[in-house]
């Protein structure tokens, strides 16, 4: 494995995010939450699709549902239908129920079918963002609650531990969970970064059960074990490193200029672009979310 990414789109997002790959239509999907956007990239074709979203920035981020031609996205009024031939939006639930200053971030499926929805202070400041458990339009349960930026979350292989990154505090969590209930229990700090690694941002779990976590202000991806231990660090040429994700043995990657300093502007001209890795490490499918 290489401890360099490579250039793969060039581009300039203010905060490019929530990159998954989306098996049924065989592309490359993300978004850009200051600049409200939904991005396709086709790999047979090389071409990117750029759709502006009619949405109030910043939006959260999508993932794919048991309908092809429907992800569900997040953004400051809840969640939506993202409908993928027309970007028309449907709006599907709101767990916060319009809470003052909360904005939502990532969300991901578990492998029991549910989605996992953190929200974060609207200014990033106070430990007012939550943790949720969705299993449909009207089920779901909070699970957790009292960070500033919420970010992640990732399952292990067998899908009983959940990953959690508290960025402004500089952890990840790991919980227990299970398909009974939608509680995430016995919370414990996996592993904290010191401010030279930078903040976690997005993270993805691999076939052996490691973890890949985007550094923001960190210029890299840290390839880290189940039990917090560091594996390995790939640099990544921009400063602000978002999520990632996985397809096969390639992992593709966002970035953002997004309060990125002029110092880290110049040293880093490509901050804003997407990057890819060759790794050996295998990806694993990103369950579905049931619609």
């Amino acid at each position: 494995m290489g401890n360099a990414a490579e250039l793969w789109i060039k581009a300039n997002h203010r905060l490019g995010e929530s990159i998954i790959w989306h098996e049924a239509s065989q592309a490359v999907m993300w978004v850009d939450l200051l600049d409200p956007a939904f991005f396709m990239h086709d790999p047979k074709t090389g071409m990117t699709k750029n759709s502006p979203l009619p949405l109030q920035a910043p939006i959260g981020s999508i993932a794919a549902t048991t309908n092809p031609k429907q992800l569900i996205i997040a953004h400051r009024n809840g969640l939506s239908l993202l409908h993928l031939d027309t970007l028309a939006l449907e709006p599907f639930c709101d767990p916060e129920a319009g809470r003052a200053d909360i904005i939502y971030n990532d969300i991901k499926t578990d492998r029991f079918g549910r989605l996992w929805v953190g929200t974060s202070h609207a200014k990033e400041q106070d430990p007012r963002g939550a943790l949720w458990c969705v299993k449909d339009r009207k089920t779901f349960a909070l699970a957790d609650a009292g960070v500033a930026i919420s970010n992640g979350p990732a399952f292990s292989p067998d899908g009983t531990t959940m990953y959690f990154n508290d960025s402004a505090g500089r952890k990840t969590f790991a919980y227990d969970i299970d398909a009974g209930h939608m509680q995430a229990a016995n919370r414990r700090v996996l592993r904290s970064y010191t401010e030279s690694e930078g903040m976690p941002d997005g993270v993805v779990v691999d076939a052996a059960g490691n973890l890949w976590c985007a550094m923001w202000a960190g210029a890299a991806i840290l390839h880290v074990s189940p039990k917090g231990s560091l594996i390995g660090k790939i640099d990544i040429a921009a400063w602000n490193v978002t999520t990632l994700c996985f397809a096969g043995h390639e992992i593709f990657i966002t970035t953002a200029t997004d309060t990125t300093p002029p110092d880290m502007r110049a040293k880093f001209p490509d901050t804003g672009s997407l990057f890819r890795l060759a790794t050996d490490a295998t990806g694993l499918p990103e369950p579905l979310f049931a619609i």
